[in-house]
């Protein structure tokens, strides 16, 4: 057998897609790029169509912190995705959802996004925090007199995304929030940065804004987004998905590959986004037990490699008719 990841080949997908009924796709990196995200990746929505007309079950998961998931479903739409609206699942859907079925009745305070506060108020928890906050006078005398700290006594949880707005201030009523141990504490994603396609920079991410109020909290988070297990979890309850009938492919070792193999699923790096093969190689030989978990089954170019290995029987077949 080769050693991981393998790269992938006509009779490993055509195995592979005699054992598969669900495909999790993620976007950024793997069916566009770009700073605006609106450059297709090749062939990628001829690659979504073929795996739903082939029976799959298609999902888009993605853990962009600040769309909702019907700014998802009108994207997709312009970008010539044909996917439901339900079979797109972004961080902040899950968090929504997820406060939905808890029947959380509190006010949330947010640390993210107005598309994360749109997610969440559309299913009736109103938010607080979305844009800048500022703490008159003294921040020491407003905690030590907590009536000019501005806090809400209806606040249940505290959900932190990615957030421009982020200041000192914001983390001190965070943190006061969640001084009380009843207070939820609710993160869209862990991820520390978002690479910035052909240059050397990269933008600190919403996991950078997570990690500063764990610590300034010691309180560790739930996690919504890619690995934890709650995008999972729902896929399972909603649409009876089964890891081992279903394949991810995506760009991110520690989300999408450690989320495949954590769930027992099949796993496919494309290394058109934020993963060089060398990097994935490189984990093979790590006594890091989470880092082994990030070692993807297969690998291709991009998405669209997919649809040149099964078209390959047909375009041999024209070849030898045209010699």
């Amino acid at each position: 057998m080769d050693s991981l990841p393998m790269s992938m080949d006509r009779d490993s997908l055509q195995q592979l897609l005699g054992e598969i009924d669900t495909v999790l796709l993620d976007c950024d990196g793997v069916l566009w790029q770009g700073a605006e995200g609106m450059d297709v990746m090749p062939r990628a929505p001829e690659l979504v169509g073929r795996l739903q007309a082939m029976g799959k079950n298609v999902f888009l998961i993605t853990n962009n912190s600040t769309k909702t998931q019907d700014s998802y479903y009108d994207k997709c739409r312009s970008l010539r995705f044909n996917v439901d609206r339900d079979h797109i699942l972004s961080a902040p859907y899950i968090v929504a959802q997820y406060l939905k079925e808890i029947n959380f009745t509190k006010k949330v305070y947010l640390v993210g996004s107005p598309g994360l506060a749109q997610e969440i108020q559309k299913v009736g928890i109103q938010c607080i925090g979305v844009g800048p906050e500022r703490i008159e006078g003294s921040i020491y005398n407003a905690m030590a007199h907590s009536s000019t700290l501005g806090l809400d006594p209806n606040v249940g949880a505290v959900v932190v995304g990615f957030d421009r707005e982020f200041n000192y201030d914001k983390l001190v009523r965070a943190t006061s929030y969640l001084a009380d141990p009843d207070c939820l504490f609710l993160a869209t994603n862990l991820d520390e940065k978002y690479k910035v396609t052909g240059t050397r920079y990269h933008l600190p991410a919403a996991g950078i804004l997570v990690k500063t109020i764990e610590n300034a909290t010691q309180r560790p988070p739930r996690v919504m987004g890619k690995p934890s297990l709650n995008m999972f979890y729902m896929l399972q309850a909603r649409y009876g998905v089964q890891p081992e009938k279903t394949l991810i492919i995506g760009d991110t070792l520690h989300t999408d590959i450690l989320l495949g193999n954590e769930c027992g699923m099949w796993t496919l790096l494309v290394l058109s986004g934020a993963t060089t093969l060398q990097e994935a190689r490189q984990l093979t030989t790590t006594q890091d037990p989470i880092k082994q978990k990030q070692v993807p089954l297969f690998y291709l170019q991009s998405v669209g490699d997919i649809l040149t290995l099964l078209d390959e029987p047909l375009n041999h077949h024209l070849n030898e008719q045209q010699h």
